[in-house]
């Protein structure tokens, strides 16, 4: 891989790792703001409303940006916006206020977001890009959460806005490397005069069933694992280190993923990632005590493995961005759903009928992505 190609690479991992960092140490973040703040777990839960919202809602200008303006001015007004809206994040007292201001830095961080994940979807080596893409957030989630606790210890809740404005400012300069030109369709210059060349609304709605039903059935049963092993009889402390140690197992599938993309067929990595997912659940849902840890493992390993595939046949998809936009909404609303509707039936029909309708989702996104691999095998290469 050539210089350039790197630090595209780079460019993409650094800048979709930093831009979601509050969700991805969103439980000690959660405690630090009841702490300070006097919250209940409600209200802590509404600024996480504020912070998914902003990175989702920011697919919406995304549709009219992608073809109008330059990914590096985007990405440089973007990045800036991040680092402000931190920064004075810092400095507010006002529980009111700091939603706005976060509501600023998430749409900011959003815009990036969408900005990496199309560039990705473009490259050439999109399944191992996407790969890295998870790894990078997994790697800089897990340095956060042991991290923090001793920041927020000294400095409280300011320690994590300065922190996530200096990594941005940090690679602030890599947004120089994106392209100063709009981003044209896919093979613009070969599609006659007047020709429609997005992907058509029944591929996106496939698309995006696909990838909401993924995160549903992922965000349903990890955001309750230890509820699970809980209500199985596993000892709360051991249910809270399996989930640890299965976090670890969850950068090995990304980077599994991300060192077999491109050598093996994406169909036999999505078959493996998907058949090891569903197992899990089944292995959950028959014998929760007794397999719990394995269960674990074998989930968390699944989900990091089968998401770049995921990606990477949904990008393929795309023509124009759209796909990828509408695909940080969509991971947004299942990231939403999921939590929700797991936690609805867990409460009323217990887990094994919870993770029985878990797997369904698997199985039906499963199906649609199938339908995808075959349209990109009938289209040929990009």
């Amino acid at each position: 891989m050539m210089r350039e190609d790197r630090l595209a690479v780079l460019r993409i991992v650094l800048f979709s790792a930093i831009t979601p960092l509050a969700l991805l140490v969103s439980p000690v973040l959660t405690g630090q703001l009841i702490r300070q703040y006097g919250l209940a777990p409600n209200q802590a839960g509404t600024y996480f409303l504020f912070e998914l919202g902003g990175l989702s809602l920011a697919s919406l200008p995304a549709l009219w940006w992608m073809r109008r303006y330059p990914p590096r001015r985007v990405a440089l007004v973007a990045a800036i916006l991040f680092i402000i809206a931190n920064l004075v994040s810092a400095l507010v007292v006002s529980l009111p206020l700091l939603y706005a201001v976060r509501l600023l830095a998430a749409l900011a961080g959003g815009t990036l977001m969408v900005l990496c994940m199309s560039m990705a979807a473009r490259n050439s080596r999109s399944d191992r890009i996407f790969g890295l893409w998870v790894m990078g957030q997994l790697v800089l989630g897990a340095i956060g959460l042991a991290l923090l606790p001793r920041l927020f210890a000294v400095f409280g809740l300011p320690a994590f806005f300065i922190l996530a404005a200096a990594l941005m400012a940090a690679v602030l300069p890599l947004a120089a490397g994106f392209p100063d030109l709009p981003m044209p369709r896919r093979s613009e210059s070969a599609i006659p005069p007047g020709t429609k060349t997005g992907p058509g609304w029944p591929v996106v709605m496939i698309a995006m069933v696909a990838l909401c039903s993924y995160y549903i059935a992922i965000g349903g049963s990890w955001s309750f694992m230890t509820v699970i092993g809980q209500m199985a009889g596993v000892d709360s402390l051991r249910a809270a280190d399996t989930v640890a140690v299965a976090s670890l197992f969850g950068i090995a599938g990304a980077g599994g993923a991300s060192l077999l993309g491109g050598r093996l067929p994406r169909w036999s990595l999505l078959v493996t990632g998907f058949a090891i997912l569903a197992g899990a659940l089944l292995l959950l849902a028959v014998f929760p005590a007794a397999a719990f840890l394995p269960a674990a493992i074998l989930f968390k390993f699944a989900w990091t493995f089968a998401l770049p595939p995921v990606l990477a046949v949904i990008g393929d998809q795309d023509t124009d961005g759209a796909i990828m936009s509408w695909s940080n909404l969509v991971i947004g609303a299942g990231n939403v759903l999921g939590p929700m509707a797991g936690g609805w039936m867990l409460g009323r029909y217990g887990s094994s009928l919870m993770l029985g309708a878990e797997i369904s989702f698997v199985g039906l996104s499963f199906l649609l992505m199938l339908v995808l691999v075959l349209r990109s095998k009938r289209r040929g290469p990009r």
